[in-house]
């Protein structure tokens, strides 16, 4: 009895159990990376769209297509990385903490952008947005251990990684094109990035299947 009611028991069961069905894991970290993706894709997309004054159309799709280029780039080295690389070592819990951190990030991230396109903020309140995040991510990437120097690549993985990322991009684009011609429910700010939602919903339902099965094949 005194030992079903140990924490650390529960913790070892639940670590064992985790680290046989690794899918979890890469579900749940892949998940937390999407928020954090998606808060670069929008500081990005909100910072070009409201420089050139664009709001709707092919040429937000264009915006759009620029902001998710970085947005899967930074998606592949998280997930190279963190979500399907062999991290050993670190705890239930820790990774619990990881999880966490990295999903506030994007989703404060998310949140302060939709807070600023409520109000139909300047391009200058997104760019300092923009900074701020990539500092604390950059403190995240240094403080999980993790480096590119130590990064392989492999030339069939890249391979994959561009078919994958070139029909997400596909997804993303056409989606964020069509739906902010066709919604309007709010202000254009808003309706731009109810469409960026629905566009990143998708592709990063696509770029999961495609990563965890094309690419890395973990």
């Amino acid at each position: 009895m005194d030992k079903i009611q140990n924490p650390s028991f529960f913790e070892q069961k639940l670590t064992a159990f985790l680290e046989r069905q690794p899918v979890i894991y890469q579900f749940f970290r892949f998940a937390a990376i999407g928020f954090l993706n998606t808060g670069l894709n929008f500081l990005i997309l909100n910072t070009l769209s409201k420089f050139f004054g664009i709001s709707q159309g092919w040429s937000l799709g264009a915006m759009g297509a620029v902001s998710f280029i970085f947005a899967v780039i930074q998606s592949y080295l998280w997930n190279r990385t963190w979500a399907f690389g062999s991290e050993s070592g670190v705890s239930l819990w820790n990774n619990v903490v990881r999880l966490v951190l990295v999903g506030a990030l994007g989703v404060i991230s998310i949140l302060l952008v939709l807070l600023g396109s409520r109000f139909s903020a300047t391009w200058l309140f997104y760019l300092i947005l923009l900074i701020i995040y990539l500092i604390f991510e950059g403190a995240l990437w240094k403080s999980f251990g993790f480096h590119l120097s130590n990064f392989n690549h492999e030339a069939h993985s890249f391979v994959a990684f561009f078919v994958v990322t070139l029909i997400g991009l596909g997804i993303n684009s056409g989606l964020i094109s069509v739906v902010s011609s066709n919604v309007h429910l709010t202000n254009t700010d808003l309706d731009k990035n109810i469409a960026a939602v629905v566009a990143t919903a998708v592709s990063l339902f696509w770029n999961f299947v495609g990563y965890k099965v094309i690419v890395f094949n973990k």
